[in-house]
């Protein structure tokens, strides 16, 4: 029996690793590919990350018929990732394609190819048919469609706490459900106000949620709602060299459902997703953090 439902948008994730040379042809960078490497991203990082806290969770997700899709699988299948990836023949798979140097790991550019698209009703009622034995619904929106309002109302219907990680366009989605992870971009523009704090304790009352702020190098916040035993919590970053961001957000939203699913109590769980974070940061590109590292830190 899976415990987890992670339901989002699954991204493939490309890494050309490559060396400068002179452009013969303009003042243009030029680049040569010396090696690539493909992971997992969107909610599939986030797959990425439960997998290697060894958590017993379904991934669930649409894609397209193409060759990306293919490759997807097979990088989903190495990463050790339970999945169910429901083929849309109109679709077409989300890649990102980063250009990093081959001597430091220095981030040089990025391309994306994406169409949104939003799923029909089929592909609703496909997801809600695999959740039954679920006791969690963890969502990694990046707004590609895979999360529709429609079926946002449907896993509400359920029952089952859900926590979400989502894309501002779709706050109208999230209202009253278990818990919102926003970073503080996200809850700035959310909120429409200039302080963060403030921003997350608009939220918390307007949507009825509670919420745990990702704070950038000002650590994380927890928010809680009325009757609940704990309000606000804060604490620390815990990175000690930050190398790259990406993906970070992901940790946090992985490690605080796993040792939330686990059964320990709201603080620990919030300090161990912090530490995820921490550790995240101080690898190039996206990294899954294991909670051997999160305890040995």
């Amino acid at each position: 029996m899976s415990k987890i439902a992670l339901i989002g948008d699954v991204i493939l994730d490309k890494y050309d690793y490559c060396s400068n040379r002179e452009n013969p042809e303009s003042s243009a960078p030029c680049y040569t590919i010396e090696r690539t490497e493909y992971k997992p991203g969107g909610a599939g990082n986030v797959a990425a990350n439960l997998s290697a806290l060894g958590d017993d969770f379904e991934l669930i997700s649409v894609i397209g018929n193409d060759e990306n899709a293919k490759i997807l699988k097979k990088v989903l299948s190495d990463s050790k990732i339970s999945c169910n990836l429901i083929v849309d023949d109109s679709r077409e798979t989300i890649i990102k394609e980063r250009t990093l140097s081959i001597h430091d790991g220095r981030y040089h550019f990025r391309k994306d190819k994406e169409r949104k698209q939003y799923i029909n009703e089929n592909h609703t009622l496909e997801i809600l048919n695999h959740l039954s034995d679920m006791e969690l619904i963890v969502i990694s929106d990046y707004n590609k469609g895979v999360i529709s309002e429609r079926l946002m109302e449907r896993l509400k219907q359920t029952g089952k706490k859900i926590i979400a990680d989502f894309k501002p366009a779709h706050k109208s989605f999230y209202r009253d459900i278990f818990m919102i992870v926003p970073n503080m971009k996200e809850a700035l523009q959310m909120s429409g106000l200039e302080n963060e704090i403030e921003s997350a304790e608009k939220l918390r009352r307007e949507m009825k949620t509670r919420v745990l702020l990702k704070r950038s190098e000002r650590g994380i916040s927890y928010f809680g709602l009325e009757g609940d035993s704990e309000l606000r919590i804060d604490f620390p970053t815990e990175a000690k060299k930050v190398f790259d961001v990406t993906g970070a957000g992901d940790s946090v939203l992985a490690a605080f459902s796993h040792f939330y699913i686990k059964g320990f109590n709201l603080e620990d769980c919030i300090r161990f997703a912090n530490k995820s974070a921490g550790i995240a940061v101080s690898y190039p590109g996206c990294y899954a953090v294991s909670e051997k590292e999160i305890f040995e830190n």
